[in-house]
């Protein structure tokens, strides 16, 4: 992940965490989900220690009627937007989706329906990292601002259309950004965190938005803690951390996000028994959900609880998801348990899917040359890195170069 990728995100990490499920690393947190050239290895960025969170009481979750009030929105349109929400992080995409179709058909001035579909592709996306959806998702996104368009041109219900389209920019910030589209990724995010600033002054008491806080807090912190061109900016990690807290204990649609968040930051912090809690609470609920279950995986392997990760991974595996990421981290498991010939057949499963992007396969071949080298076979070893170079892999032209 560039630079400017780690500068940009703090802006645009809100929304695509909206609902779920994406929440897209940074710095240490990176070698989860995108940074495969550092993995989980490493020291995290200098930084002074995590200082204790806030004390007092957390809010608690509002009921729909409250939460209604707070959007200015009719009970039964929260109602089913929460439903929706729930079916996606339990994985059930199909019934999600009917849902979404039904709110963007009968609430077509507010754009809750489009997005959810918008995040349905994202999160399908985001299990395999990805492109198949794209064309789906730029669709949805944009029928979703069509939508708010019309909303925001009346009266009424100002909170949650400001809310939306804090989402709607977010996601399209991310996906931008994944794209390397950084302009654009840019744009969006100021958008984004206008709109999330606006949902806040009309809505203070909603705990959803404290995602956007927690994240800018802390991911803001590290970030330009760990640049030398970037500008002060005080360690606020703990409020960053108490800020997602709130919205896990209080919000009204995306407790388990902050969930999902707040283990990334504490994977940041290297805290691994915080990490791997905070993905517990939502392994409890959704145990369906692939991105939370990756998490788990990933997190464990860094607790050198192998074992355990493979379960977690045998669990994605038979839920018959399609998912094809699963096998790189299970390559990297086997890996490190001294099980190299089930390493590396792990990772040519993974090759041999048409759809993962350069970037990824290229680190594949990279791991497979580091089995072959550690077999002793210095030729086989040669070939996969010269396909990790030739895929752009810095690790793989290292490699290349000393052997």
């Amino acid at each position: 992940m560039s630079r400017l990728q780690r500068c940009l995100l703090p802006g645009v990490l809100f929304g695509a965490l909206l609902g779920v499920l994406l929440a897209a690393p940074t710095a240490g947190a990176a070698s989860l989900l995108s940074d495969e050239q550092k993995d989980d290895e490493g020291e995290p960025p200098a930084l002074p220690p995590l200082g204790p969170v806030s004390p007092g009481p957390l809010p608690s979750r509002p009921t729909d009627a409250q939460a209604a009030k707070l959007l200015r929105v009719p009970v039964e349109l929260f109602t089913r937007s929460k439903e929706g929400c729930e079916l996606l992080f339990d994985r059930r995409y199909r019934d999600a989706k009917a849902v979404f179709d039904d709110i963007g058909a009968r609430y077509a001035t507010t754009g809750v329906g489009p997005l959810g579909v918008a995040i349905l592709y994202q999160a399908l996306m985001f299990e395999n990292f990805d492109w198949k959806y794209d064309a789906q998702f730029r669709a949805a996104s944009a029928q979703s601002r069509i939508q708010l368009e019309r909303g925001l041109s009346e009266s009424g219900a100002e909170p949650l259309e400001h809310f939306v389209l804090a989402a709607i920019g977010g996601l399209d910030a991310v996906h931008g950004l994944r794209r390397g589209d950084y302009l654009q990724a840019l744009g969006n995010a100021v958008v984004a965190m206008r709109a999330l600033q606006q949902t806040e002054d009309e809505a203070p008491e909603l705990m959803d938005t404290r995602i956007g806080d927690g994240m800018y807090l802390y991911w803001r912190s590290v970030v330009t803690a760990s640049s030398s061109f970037l500008p002060n900016f005080a360690d606020r990690r703990a409020e960053g951390i108490r800020a997602l807290m709130q919205a896990e204990s209080g919000g009204a649609l995306l407790g388990p996000g902050a969930s999902l968040v707040l283990a990334y930051a504490y994977v940041e912090e290297r805290d691994w028994p915080r990490a791997l809690a905070s993905t517990d609470v939502n392994d409890a609920r959704y145990p369906n959900c692939v991105v939370n279950e990756l998490t788990r995986g990933r997190i464990l392997t860094a607790m050198t609880r192998y074992d355990e990760a493979l379960a977690v991974y045998d669990h994605v595996i038979a839920q018959n998801v399609q998912n094809e990421r699963v096998y790189y981290f299970r390559g990297i498991v086997y890996s490190r348990m001294g099980r190299l010939a089930e390493a590396e057949a792990a990772l040519r499963t993974y090759l041999a899917y048409p759809s993962p992007p350069a970037e990824y396969k290229g680190q594949a071949w990279f791991r497979i040359g580091v089995v072959r080298k550690t077999l002793g076979d210095v030729a086989g070893a040669r070939t996969a890195f010269t396909e990790g170079s030739t895929l752009d892999n810095a690790s793989a032209k290292l490699a290349l170069a000393s052997l």
